[in-house]
């Protein structure tokens, strides 16, 4: 996968919730297939998520965005 952006790679995407302090956002793709999480602060795309199959569609900072799924799961 090409490297995605933020914000033009992500229009009709729905945000889930802010994590860490507001500088990261969960986003869920329209069909509800994947997620994606975005630092903020340069809008950088840190990771998208196949959400059936649990397989990493592009990861920009693996460690960081594993980090942030077991975060995110812990939560719910």
């Amino acid at each position: 996968m090409k490297e995605p952006k933020y914000p033009e790679d992500f229009k009709g995407w729905r945000t889930l919730y802010p994590m860490h302090d507001n500088r990261f956002i969960v986003l869920e793709s329209p069909d509800g297939a994947k997620e994606a999480c975005i630092h903020l602060v340069d809008n950088e795309v840190v990771g998208i998520i196949d959400k059936a199959t649990s397989e990493y569609i592009y990861d920009g900072n693996i460690r960081l965005f594993k980090t942030i799924l077991e975060a995110m799961r812990t939560r719910s």
